[in-house]
């Protein structure tokens, strides 16, 4: 059995042991994809699908605007609250990681493997989820915590 076979099985049940759907279901799809002969579209998810995720990912965090579910009002609102101000800081910093991520993810594909475990890791030990912009909605809880501790301190 060829190496990447076995790897991709053992994400596979790494992904379903951790009730991972993500991880399970991906690469489910790639040992489908070896198994069908289909590896040619392989080079072009790799060179392709960071940028095809993180655009459906935007998707589904734009969805509830799309769904007229926050006003012009609400969204002034949630800005200026300190929880708000938090996220956009959070927002921002998470955005300079991924960048930097980015970046190295195309300059040394090789250290997605170690991603992927570290992440695996992750999951294990802290019940974590996987995804940058629920990354960014933690960073925001850590400032804002912060600020109602220091607003607590010199109240």
């Amino acid at each position: 059995m060829e190496q990447s076979y076995i790897i991709l099985l053992f994400i596979l049940i790494l992904g379903l042991y951790l009730k991972n759907d993500s991880l399970a279901i991906a690469s489910s799809v790639l040992i489908l994809l070896k198994l069908l002969k289909m590896d040619i579209l392989l080079p072009k998810l790799e060179a392709n699908g960071l940028k095809i995720g993180l655009m459906f990912l935007t998707i589904g965090f734009l969805s509830p605007l799309a769904q007229g579910k926050y006003s012009i009002e609400d969204v002034v609102v949630s800005l200026k609250s300190p929880i708000g101000v938090s996220s956009i800081i959070s927002g921002a910093l998470v955005i300079l990681f991924t960048q930097k991520g980015y970046n190295l993810l195309t300059s040394e594909p090789a250290v997605v493997i170690p991603i992927i475990f570290g992440s695996i890791v992750g999951l294990i030990i802290f019940n974590g989820v996987p995804v940058g912009p629920l990354v960014a909605s933690g960073m925001a809880l850590v400032i804002y915590n912060l600020y109602k501790f220091v607003l607590k301190i010199f109240s």
